[in-house]
């Protein structure tokens, strides 16, 4: 009879300890607090900048910032391949589809003062809401509001209305967010580590045209992921309405495929990269009922090779100055 307190006791600790091991995986694995401050947009974007190492990869083949980059560098003391850690995005057409409307939640290493100065300056007017200042800035056709959410955050929207960013000014308060509707219903579908991902909805009616000439049904929801074991490893889930659709995709993409193949092989070994190839030949296709999955793995030395010829290409006499 006395082993009864002591087995109440150790059953006591146990559903302590799945209750706190419940709380934590339900705490720690949602999305990235920066996505939870978007509002509600037709793409969600989200990039780990500071696990890609850019910094040690410009090293490799360094280039002087110029024109209004380099003016910002030396105004703020913001490098982006060094200072920039996260940087979230929802996107969404206008009504009329001339347009994009965005929003980007910034997530690094910043000199709040000097920051604050460069926007003062640049700015055509400001706004106070909720102890925080809203820089409104005229660039390139359109009302871009900056504001400062701490000393980590920055948050950027072209959105005509001031009521979007007074929504992440809220939300970052709060940190109560749950975040766009599109992050809510998909994101369980991001591979846990990954360092950067899309989630899209299509178009409602129209089929939904990427580059090559390869479309997607209406209405399908695309999941895109980027993760890194070595290699980089690419998975894209595209949902439709229905099972046909879904084989219909899988069917065009591999034909895609063969033919890119065929091309391959009849160039032979003349001007044949090893790691593209691999790159291609790495890349899968399957229906899972209605869903599309489309697999890649890129390897690192692919990666290296891409960001040195972009670096030597900026870097060549003659480039035209990239704007930030």
């Amino acid at each position: 009879m006395r082993k009864t307190p002591n087995l109440l006791i150790s059953a006591g600790i146990v559903v302590a300890a799945l209750a706190l091991g419940f709380f934590v995986s339900t705490r720690f694995s949602g999305p990235p607090l920066a996505t939870q401050l978007l509002p509600e947009g037709d793409s969600i974007v989200y990039l780990k900048l500071g696990s890609l190492h850019l910094e040690d990869l410009s090293q490799s083949a360094s280039v002087e910032p110029e024109g209004d980059y380099k003016e910002f560098v030396a105004q703020t003391g913001i490098q982006i391949e060094r200072d920039l850690d996260e940087v979230a995005m929802s996107r969404r057409d206008t009504p009329d589809h001339r347009d994009v409307e965005s929003s980007e939640i910034l997530v690094g290493h910043f000199d709040a003062e000097r920051l604050k100065t460069y926007l003062q300056k640049a700015a055509h007017d400001t706004q106070e809401y909720r102890d925080h200042t809203i820089y409104g800035i005229q660039h390139e056709g359109h009302f871009v509001r900056v504001c400062l959410l701490d000393a980590a955050r920055v948050a950027v929207t072209n959105m005509d209305r001031s009521e979007p960013m007074h929504g992440i000014v809220d939300r970052s308060i709060t940190r109560h967010a749950a975040g766009p509707s599109l992050l809510d219903a998909f994101y369980n579908r991001v591979p846990h580590g990954s360092l950067g991902w899309v989630i899209a909805r299509g178009p409602n009616q129209d089929a939904w045209q990427l580059p090559g000439g390869f479309s997607l049904p209406a209405d399908s929801i695309a999941v895109a992921s980027l993760r890194y074991d070595s290699s980089l490893l690419f998975r894209a889930e595209i949902s439709a309405q229905s099972e046909t659709q879904a084989k219909q995709m899988v069917e065009d993409a591999n034909s895609h495929l063969a033919l890119v193949h065929s091309i391959g092989e009849s160039l032979g070994a003349r001007g044949q990269d090893k790691d593209l190839k691999a790159a291609f030949d790495s890349l899968r296709v399957e229906q899972k009922e209605n869903v599309a999955v489309f697999t890649a793995t890129i390897p690192q030395s692919l990666i290296k090779k891409i960001w040195s010829e972009v670096q030597n290409e900026n870097a060549a006499p003659g480039a035209p100055a990239q704007k930030p």
